[in-house]
């Protein structure tokens, strides 16, 4: 089993030397798909894409980086889409519907881009999440809300591909706290 490395964790997180409250970053400063050449790093997508894809809801120019660049999918973005079966029962024809065609899109996820994370990156998301919560504008009880993006952000980063994610609020304030990841924002078409 692997071990993690809390002192050297810390050591580069620096946790004790984020004392100021952190704010969105003005969109300007921020890496958007519109503005994205076709070929580049590999994509790791975020739950959302999935999601917007199947809706129809992604810009043109994320459709042209979906089909050119090569992608990386996290098992904890398969989690996340999992939990559909698990929290809803379909009620109607077009629930089940929406459930099937999320269940073939799963399906289609190639084995060999899969990641999951190692104890390295659970460890550091999760120093990661506790700083997005102690800095950020979470309310008291959502506190745990980000550690899944947390989780995807530090993984990428591990994987030297970029987070593929429409998630502007969490995202920005978890990359100001790991500059080090990379991060490609766009906004969803619906």
């Amino acid at each position: 089993m692997a071990t993690f490395d809390l002192a050297k964790a810390l050591r580069r997180l620096k946790p004790q030397k984020h004392l100021t409250r952190l704010v969105r970053r003005d969109e300007a400063d921020l890496r958007f798909a519109e503005n994205e050449e076709l070929a580049g790093p590999q994509l790791l997508l975020d739950t959302c894409v999935y999601l917007h894809v199947l809706r129809g809801a992604t810009p043109s120019q994320v459709d042209a980086l979906l089909k050119t660049r090569t992608l990386l999918h996290s098992a904890i973005a398969i989690a996340e889409l999992t939990n559909h079966f698990g929290a809803r029962i379909p009620s109607n024809e077009a629930e089940r519907r929406a459930q099937d065609t999320l269940a073939a899109t799963i399906d289609d996820i190639p084995e060999h881009r899969v990641i999951v994370p190692s104890t390295s990156v659970w460890g550091e998301a999760g120093i990661l999440a506790g700083m997005r919560a102690r800095l950020g504008a979470y309310n008291k009880g959502q506190e745990q809300d980000g550690l899944n993006d947390a989780f995807m952000l530090i993984q990428a980063r591990e994987a030297g591909a970029v987070v593929l994610t429409v998630n502007l609020s969490d995202f920005d304030l978890l990359q100001q706290l790991e500059p080090n990841a990379q991060v490609l924002f766009y906004r969803s078409t619906r």
